[in-house]
């Protein structure tokens, strides 16, 4: 069977971590602080945070976005339920818009319809690693003073008209978890353009404790907002370090890979791709296309030695959530057809080749 998902782990890690597991310093150390400097390099940007899932990134997000209890944050159902419980920590309500059906991205004129003098945030999802339209989100941002929290958890990599996804927004989040392009086994990164909310930021991570403080050791523990043990370990990253070495093979063989399927599968009946703008590059983490008859694609692919699957389904339905909106007539359109195809590095051309042909024999 070829799986939807494998994870990438560089043959370095395993001695690297062995070396680190012989120093006097696994909690958070100097590996903390040098991959969270590497990242910034990396991408161009600053204020990168370590932590220890993208989970704890968003819900941080939130916390120095000012959402509170009462608040709305206007966000997509077309994503893991992972982006959407923080809203919930938070005692604010997710208010969900509708997504675009060529991309399955959240749609800007939606967001605009679902404002309300309640909404404090509006969240996105990147889906499959695709950018979504940025400049619309964040002029409708402005007019309103909202932040704008990317979940950029499919996106590393990605790149929004020239900027790094991460030096777009005030907050992005990403994820290091087990399938996604590279993998801490699990961590989160989160990147604040605002200098005051990543100094606040690294508190909370820490449960509120000035890790960096020189004086009087009680001045040091002068905590004054609760925080978390959110922190990223030096275990984790120097995993991460060595990964992000091999970020951008790991990406290239993940772009080559959807090339082919874009040219082969242009055409095929009863199966749409979804847009590719030219003016933002993918992160390329889900192939995701729209096929009529999606239990006959899926059976008829695993007859065939080809894994698929819808990966995430829509986070209205949870009864956390208050259950399925049906005035979100795109969502409601694409929501029996969209399933993704095996997406990783370790896909051969061989199987690649078989994926393709498993799909043109039709279903």
């Amino acid at each position: 069977m070829i799986r939807m998902f494998k994870p990438y782990v560089s043959e370095r890690v395993a001695p690297a971590v062995a070396e680190i597991l012989k120093t006097d310093w696994i909690g958070q150390g100097p590996a903390v602080d040098n991959v969270e400097k590497k990242f910034e390099r990396m991408f161009d940007f600053s204020g990168a945070l370590t932590l220890h899932s993208c989970t704890a990134a968003l819900h941080l997000a939130l916390i120095l976005a000012g959402v509170g209890r009462g608040d709305e944050v206007i966000t997509t159902p077309m994503t893991c339920s992972a982006t959407n419980i923080p809203i919930l920590y938070m005692g604010a309500k997710a208010v969900f818009a509708d997504i675009q059906k060529t991309s399955l991205n959240i749609d800007p004129k939606s967001v605009r319809e679902k404002l309300s003098d309640r909404t404090k945030a509006i969240l996105v999802v990147h889906w499959g690693g695709e950018p979504c339209d940025m400049d619309e989100i964040l002029s409708i941002a402005a007019e309103r003073n909202l932040a704008v929290i990317e979940d950029a958890a499919h996106a590393l990599g990605a790149e929004y008209k020239g900027k790094s996804i991460g030096a777009v927004s005030h907050f992005t989040c990403f994820s290091f978890q087990a399938i996604k392009q590279i993998t801490s086994v699990d961590g989160g990164m989160l990147v604040c353009r605002d200098r005051a909310a990543y100094e606040r930021g690294k508190l909370l991570r820490w449960y509120g404790i000035d890790r960096n403080f020189k004086g009087d050791i009680y001045w040091k523990f002068k905590v004054e907002e609760a925080g978390f043990k959110y922190h990223m370990n030096d275990v984790t990253a120097t995993m991460l370090s060595i990964q992000l070495d091999d970020l951008r093979a790991v990406n290239a063989r993940r772009a080559e890979i959807v090339k082919r399927y874009r040219e082969a599968l242009s055409g095929v009946p009863g199966l749409m791709m979804l847009e590719k703008k030219p003016d933002r590059k993918s992160g390329n983490w889900l192939f995701t296309v729209l096929v009529e008859r999606r239990e006959d694609f899926i059976k008829a692919m695993r007859q065939r030695g080809v894994d698929t699957h819808m990966v995430h389904i829509r986070c209205d339905v949870y009864p956390i959530f208050g259950g399925k909106r049906l005035m979100l007539p795109a969502m409601n359109e694409v929501e029996p057809k969209y399933v993704s195809i095996p997406l990783h590095s370790g896909l051969t051309d061989d199987e690649v080749a078989q994926v393709i042909g498993a799909i043109k024999k039709g279903w």
